[in-house]
């Protein structure tokens, strides 16, 4: 038997029970809003949450923008290189 801390540990390492168990019940939760409130109040929903996991999980947020902005804004050239 798993204890709760490795399960959690392996609830987000790909390729494991733990998370092939974790997004099916994410999915379970998206397709129950979705039938039950509509497809874009469900999508709302999942848009502040991950707005609030941002705000809670990211230590430096000017170094994540960034890095994501310049990820999305690279030259054609450099992904060739």
């Amino acid at each position: 038997m798993m204890d709760w801390k490795s399960f959690t540990a392996q609830m987000l390492t790909t390729g494991t029970r733990a998370c092939a168990l974790f997004g099916a019940i994410v999915g379970l939760v998206f397709a129950v809003l979705c039938l039950t409130i509509g497809v874009g109040k469900a999508l709302l929903i999942g848009v502040f949450c991950l707005i609030g996991a941002f705000i809670g999980g990211v230590k430096d947020k000017k170094a994540f923008v960034r890095r994501v902005v310049s990820f999305f804004s690279r030259d054609e050239l450099d992904r060739y290189e």
